[in-house]
């Protein structure tokens, strides 16, 4: 087969490192609305104070309405066939609130009514994995354990690669049904009451990982030009922004594992 036939990979079977291309990065994307009223695009990927944007969806005047030309090009850069999108609060909510029913693991304690059943994720046709399937915390005091791994959508082109348009096109309506979700669980991840209805909910940053969702002044804070060190100023050294998001990656990274980790020590107490 020559190479140019060849199909894109999925993003889960590449072995190389993908990023959101520069397309991507210059989304202004908002969840507070329909995908029309939700977009607007940056010049560049970085933002400055007083930064014009031109908008995603271009109403009919003359023709037909029209998308950004940035919706025809690639989201991720190496290009991809599809991505399976996760939600990163979704996914600290359901860690932390293990974490946080700990006291629930004490089976003797009649103070933590608890409900244990079989965990979804293990397969315990194998008599090594049932034990452990058991050992799964599905609610306690009346609260459901949140199901992180249920939280999740395929989205696969139609052409040759997976388009910016195509992307948010299916992302967003799917975000926007579990808004007041999302709402709540950004205040429990932080131990404070759901963000008021009002906020304006922003896709921070997205591609290769779990979404990040957060407000404005997040958005911002994220997509600002890194510091340059200036000469003779003191020894930090401000990295570019691929080294930053890699860092800012490999930190999420061992914090879930920690986590992840921490949850199974709790099961096995059980």
């Amino acid at each position: 087969m020559d190479t140019a036939d060849q199909p894109v990979d999925s993003i889960e079977g590449s072995p190389s490192r993908r990023d959101v291309s520069l397309a991507g990065k210059r989304l202004f994307w908002t969840l507070n609305g329909p995908l029309e009223n939700s977009i607007q695009v940056a010049p560049d990927r970085w933002y400055e104070p007083g930064t014009v944007m031109e908008p995603y969806f271009r109403p009919a005047l003359d023709g037909a309405p029209s998308w950004h030309p940035v919706s025809r090009e690639s989201l991720m850069e190496p290009e991809v066939s599809s991505v399976t999108v996760r939600v990163g609060c979704i996914d600290d909510w359901e860690l932390l609130w293990v974490d946080l029913h700990y006291d629930c693991y004490d089976a003797d304690d009649a103070r933590h009514p608890e409900r244990w059943g079989r965990n979804p994720d293990i397969d315990d046709a194998d008599d090594a994995n049932a034990a452990l399937s058991r050992k799964y915390l599905q609610e306690c005091n009346g609260q459901k354990r949140p199901r992180a791994k249920e939280t999740q959508l395929v989205v696969t082109t139609s052409g040759a690669f997976l388009t910016v348009h195509e992307y948010v096109s299916a992302v967003h309506p799917w975000l926007m049904d579990m808004r007041e979700t999302l709402l709540d669980v950004l205040g429990k991840v932080q131990g404070n009451k759901p963000w008021p209805t009002e906020t304006k909910l922003v896709v921070v940053d997205f591609g290769s990982g779990p979404l990040g969702i957060g407000d404005e002044k997040q958005w911002v804070s994220r997509h600002t030009r890194p510091p340059v060190r200036k000469p003779g100023a003191s020894s930090f050294v401000a990295l570019d922004a691929t080294a930053s998001e890699e860092r800012s990656r490999r930190r999420d990274e061992r914090m879930l594992a920690m986590s992840a980790a921490r949850i199974q020590a709790l099961q096995a107490l059980h």
